[in-house]
């Protein structure tokens, strides 16, 4: 049975907007006409009225929509009755997610004998939220990107800080604008953004290096003019003391991360359960 069918079908029905539906899915309103045609075709009548004011339902239409409702509980309840079969997610992170959360969950999983088996992908807010709306992706975890697709959620999971340091013993004096070598986990990151646009905004000149290593970052520091951004528990996780923070006038060092996932996802599916056993891990963090 495709549910994903059965879940369009539905969403056409109920909403009687094209173009609106098209907003919604990964689909174009000529594919979504010709989704229409097929299904008046397979029940020889038509769902729809063609009006000046667009389309409106018909009675069949209506016992249609019923009838394809009663089908997606009953296939909910069949799949709920007969047990969890293990689910593969490709569950795309940050690089600095990864690094924070990434064991957590994976340890969370196993230790409640869950049945989902996640796939981690590792790149930068931008190009997950991409591949989440592309369908390339099941969902993320990952800073609240700039851009949000009308077919997402984009559920907040936390707030997160960041720092910008250096070594104690080589201190920056951002006032003389001296040029500075920013280093980074992820060009892409909203901290890079954040602290890229800071410089800018002050006519800073800096040039930025992303090093895939904190334990390299912090080592890197050691050399003049060099500054770094790094999530506070991404700190405090490696423990590192040579360090001196900055609190720059006009930067926001709070970001937003959020869970990025299909609208059209059922309550009871993989990627929800998923979601509930992050926002566990963060409440008892």
């Amino acid at each position: 049975m495709n549910r994903e069918e059965i879940a369009l079908k539905i969403e056409l029905l109920e909403r009687q907007n094209l173009s609106k539906s098209a907003e919604m899915t990964n689909y174009t309103q000529s594919a979504l006409t010709s989704k229409v045609k097929k299904m008046e075709a397979e029940i020889g009548q038509e769902v729809f009225k063609r009006t000046t004011q667009g389309l409106k339902i018909t009675d069949v239409g209506m016992r249609y929509l019923h009838f394809l409702k009663l089908v997606a509980q009953e296939y909910e309840a069949f799949l709920q009755a007969i047990g969890p079969a293990q689910t593969t997610i490709h569950f795309g992170t940050s690089h600095t997610t990864i690094k924070i959360y990434g064991a957590p969950i994976m340890n969370a999983l196993q230790t409640n004998n869950s049945q989902i088996d996640v796939d981690f992908t590792v790149e930068s807010s931008t190009s997950l939220n991409q591949k989440v709306h592309n369908s390339e992706m099941d969902c993320a975890l990952t800073s609240n990107p700039i851009t949000h697709y009308p077919d997402l959620n984009y559920d907040l999971i936390a707030t997160e800080t960041f720092e910008v340091i250096s070594n104690n013993k080589q201190l920056i004096d951002f006032q003389r604008r001296t040029p500075v070598t920013l280093l980074v986990l992820s060009k892409g990151c909203m901290y890079s953004r954040a602290m890229v646009e800071w410089l800018k905004n002050e006519n800073i000149p800096f040039t930025i290096k992303e090093i895939k290593s904190v334990s390299s970052i912090l080592d890197f520091l050691q050399i003049d003019n060099t500054i770094a951004v790094l999530n506070t528990k991404l700190i405090h996780l490696y423990n590192y003391s040579n360090i001196h923070f900055y609190d720059l006038k006009g930067l926001n060092k709070v970001i937003e991360t959020v869970f990025i996932y299909k609208k059209n996802n059922q309550q009871h599916s993989p990627i929800h359960q998923l979601k509930k056993i992050i926002e566990s891990l963060l409440e008892a963090s």
